[in-house]
């Protein structure tokens, strides 16, 4: 347990001095000043990685499955969004990058002091157990809750619930018994996102 935790954690270190350098965003006016659009380019992305457009509810506004791995580069007229906060959330292998901007009368505003790195859980299974990490900065309520189904998946029990709170490095270590082989279940909440692992044993 200690070597896999310990290389999940050295995996979401790394990308902490990734995140904060990989996104590049320029702006352009039409020449008669009625378009803001922004130039958005997203250094080492990979083919299949998501990139949304929420507001401040999480409602997903734009949704796009990028194509091509290596450096992403699109523009965006994003002056036709009603007044408000919204953020773009590109969404990696082991974090989501979440990146925001003010719309206001036509203008477009990043706020480059709160983008923010969401990681994401790491649930592995081992030897009858299962192993849960997370790295949270910013220590927020993390919800881990496992279900279990002998035959039919339609049909999973709750067998397991943890809340937890002010931490920052989360790891647990969950037995599975002998006697309960079957299909699991493990559901995450934090960050307001909501993260599932499938696996039988």
């Amino acid at each position: 347990m200690k070597n896999l935790i310990t290389l999940s954690i050295c995996l979401l270190v790394m990308t902490t001095s990734i995140a904060s350098t990989y996104t590049n965003i320029s702006f352009s006016k039409k020449d008669d000043g009625t378009k803001m659009e922004i130039t958005l380019t997203l250094n080492d992305v990979k083919a299949g990685q998501k990139l949304s457009i929420k507001d401040e509810n999480g409602v997903t506004l734009y949704n796009q499955t990028i194509q091509k791995t290596g450096i992403y580069n699109s523009r965006f007229d994003l002056s036709a969004l009603p007044n408000g906060d919204y953020y773009f959330e590109h969404n990696k292998d082991y974090y989501t990058k979440l990146i925001p901007f003010t719309v206001a009368q036509g203008e477009v505003n990043f706020d480059k002091a709160n983008e923010k790195v969401i990681y994401k859980p790491v649930v592995r299974i081992k030897n009858d157990f299962i192993y849960v990490s997370k790295l949270d900065l910013e220590q927020n309520d993390v919800t881990i809750d496992i279900y279990y189904s002998a035959k039919d998946k339609s049909e999973f029990k709750l067998v397991q619930s943890d809340e937890i709170s002010n931490t920052m490095k989360i790891e647990r270590a969950y037995r599975i018994s002998d006697q309960h082989k079957g299909n699991y279940k493990v559901v995450i909440k934090s960050n307001g996102h909501t993260y599932n692992e499938n696996f039988k044993i």
